[in-house]
């Protein structure tokens, strides 16, 4: 694509010299590019070379003076001491004809002493830690969190201000480790188990997808203003650089120099971030492909791996009746008994060695079987999971359709109309997901978090009330008086509680209530959701935890069952080393209880 591009400029020239317009070749101006080290935007190769996304851009841009204005640009790099060197030049104003590069950020302080030309990425900044540091929520456990690590910064980046902003924000005073310009700092943060730290996503991103264990916390991710070419508040070159970015054969030829360093994937979806309305679920996303693209490629290297010792395998048997039939041409002429028997034994050994083998690439194929079903599993469980909140959008969108759609425009009323219509549309994709085998037992990784017993019972009433609404039902809490802080993992409990309640209100008939209450012991919390449902028959209660079983009572609402709520309930709840059962007549309602370890 760039080849092309840059046949099409030169294309262009011809036309405007064969029609006449005369584009005269002025002499030849200098452009000094200051850098510093920044992977993969610039940086030198093992031959002193400087390489990267902004040199090419500079090619680019020497092409583009040349073909359209006729101009020759020289363009120079000058490595700079450092990164702070770079905005020391800018602020000197001493160098008309510099330009500042090292994936630079559009940001108001250096607005004040240098100019930046039009952006050319977005830049967002995300904060990691070091592997197994839990995600935290809270402000109490950000605090936490933070009073632990050390972070890890470059002295006058964007950075340290960030980090700066964050002990403000925060009141914690974490000492901050400073390294050299030209050093990560992923590996810096990598190094030591205690360590955090502000990185680029597109960094971050490339990272993960190379297999790097990193922790990413959600409470801190900066947008910017995105990454550009800084400039002195003299400079003569705002406008022809500005030109160069904004023309659209340039910014095709871009867009490919920045695919073939980051991925054509991820440069797409770093380039659709800006006013995405929920950027960390998208960023979530992509985190998952990339891991789940990850464990796709291990799974081919072992089938890879299967199949050369397969070849091997073959080989050695191949090998080895040749073998034979030597031997046995040979014991037969020279008529030596000994020999034979020798040699018999020799023939023993190694095919007891083949049985060997065959029994571990046995074992190697049922490692990748029972791997695979993992992850199939991880899809359904994450599928089912999705589908209360897309339900819960079907029913808010179809309360507003019927409460207040005669005060909507036309417009609005279609833009509404397709908001339930894609929650349907994902509805069903769901209910495709889980239209697969059982959901069989996998370990996940279970954190242990402060939990706060009445935070997680507000947020799932608050989620619940607006459906319980609509049929009716009133949904009420109890809460606990004492021992309201358990050290448990908040997504599985939520999660728990979330299936349970759905549950009640789903199977609930109108002007009936539910009731979410807590009681804290000493080393425990009993949570109790009780309704005023159908309740559950003898021979209901020994299928109810069981995967995909459809139970006697139906939906009061015309909503969907898969049957797996109650076996996903069980699964979480013994992850948590918690217990969890039913006590229910028929047709008296039922209450379940889940007891957590505090």
């Amino acid at each position: 694509m760039l080849r092309l591009t840059l046949i099409f400029i030169h294309l262009c020239l011809l036309v405007n010299l064969t029609f006449g317009t005369d584009i005269k070749v002025e002499q030849a101006r200098t452009l000094e590019v200051l850098w510093y080290t920044s992977t993969p935007f610039i940086e030198e190769d093992s031959r002193g070379n400087v390489v990267g996304i902004e040199p090419q851009m500079f090619e680019l841009f020497q092409d583009y003076m040349l073909n359209m204005k006729g101009e020759r640009v020289n363009v120079v790099f000058k490595k700079a001491k450092n990164f702070v060197n770079i905005l020391d030049v800018m602020r000197q104003n001493s160098n008309p004809n510099a330009v500042g590069a090292s994936a630079l950020s559009i940001t108001s302080e250096r607005k004040q002493f240098a100019q930046f030309t039009e952006s050319y990425l977005p830049d967002v900044t995300v904060l990691v830690s070091s592997k197994g540091t839990p995600i935290v929520d809270a402000r109490e456990e950000k605090t936490g969190m933070l009073q632990s690590l050390d972070a890890i910064t470059i002295k006058g980046t964007k950075y340290e201000a960030l980090l700066e902003n964050l002990k403000e924000e925060t009141g914690v005073n974490f000492e901050t480790i400073f390294i050299e310009s030209d050093q990560n700092i992923i590996d810096g943060i990598l190094s030591e188990s205690n360590r955090f730290g502000f990185i680029d996503l597109p960094i971050y991103l490339i990272r993960i997808e190379g297999g790097e264990q990193l922790t990413r916390q959600n409470f801190f991710t900066h947008i910017g203003q995105g990454y550009a070419f800084m400039i002195p508040q003299n400079s003569e070159w705002k406008d022809d650089l500005n030109e160069f970015l904004m023309d659209p054969n340039s910014q095709v030829a871009i867009s490919k120099i920045i695919s073939d360093f980051l991925g054509e994937e991820l440069y797409e979806f770093i380039e659709n971030l800006y006013g995405d309305p929920e950027l960390s679920t998208s960023i979530l996303t992509k985190e998952k492909e990339l891991q789940l693209e990850m464990l796709k490629n291990v799974n081919l290297r072992l089938s890879q791996e299967i199949a050369v010792r397969r070849i091997l395998i073959v080989s050695i048997s191949v090998v080895t009746i040749f073998l034979f039939a030597i031997g046995y041409l040979f014991y037969k002429n020279q008529k030596n008994t000994n020999l034979l028997i020798g040699q018999k034994g020799q023939i023993e050994e190694q095919e007891q060695d083949i049985r060997q083998k065959n029994e571990q690439l046995m074992n190697r194929n049922a490692q990748l079987v029972a791997l695979n079903e993992e992850k199939n599993n991880l899809v359904k469980i994450l599928a089912h999971d999705i589908r209360s909140p897309v339900s819960q959008i079907i029913m808010i969108t179809d309360i507003i359709n019927k409460n207040i759609q005669r005060d909507l425009t036309e417009t609005e009323q279609k833009m509404l109309g397709q908001v339930t219509v894609s929650a349907e549309r994902i509805n069903n994709m769901v209910s495709k997901i889980l239209d697969v085998d059982g959901l069989e037992e996998t370990r996940i990784k279970v954190l242990q978090e402060r939990v706060d017993v009445r935070s997680i019972m507000r947020d799932v009433a608050q989620r619940y009330r607006p459906i319980a609404a609509n049929k009716n039902i009133d949904l009420s809490v109890e809460f606990c008086e004492d021992h309201n802080i358990i050290r448990t993992d908040h997504l599985l409990l939520l999660l728990v509680l979330e299936n349970l309640v759905s549950n009640a209100v789903k199977f609930s008939d109108s002007n009936t209530s539910v009731e979410l209450v807590s009681e804290c012991n000493y080393d425990n919390v009993v949570f109790k959701i009780t309704d005023e449902g159908p309740g559950f028959s003898e021979d209901d209660k020994k299928k109810l935890f069981n995967k995909f079983q459809k139970l006697s009572a139906k939906p009061t609402g015309g909503e969907v069952s898969t049957g797996l709520g109650l076996s996903i309930v069980k699964k979480y709840v013994q992850d948590l080393g918690g217990k969890v059962w039913v006590e229910s007549e028929e047709g008296k309602g039922s209450t379940f209880f889940v007891k957590i370890t505090a």
